[in-house]
């Protein structure tokens, strides 16, 4: 599985936050785009500063910072 990206959302992105906080009080949606039908899936991620800065240095397990 690839490597996820963290989009960080701001004030000029009310329309994305808008559809995310439906998809996550509905537990997930449908959204049909033309002739295309995708499934929203939600969950929550918890993930700290310390472990953010960990788990994006990359590197073997057993390196050093």
């Amino acid at each position: 599985m690839p490597s996820k990206e963290i989009l960080v959302l701001g004030e000029g992105d009310k329309e994305i936050i808008d559809f995310l906080e439906k998809a996550r009080a509905a537990n997930g949606l449908r959204v049909q785009l033309g002739n295309d039908v995708f499934s929203v899936k939600i969950s929550s991620e918890t993930v700290s500063d310390e472990g953010r800065a960990f788990l994006t240095q990359g590197g073997p397990i057993g390196s050093k910072r």
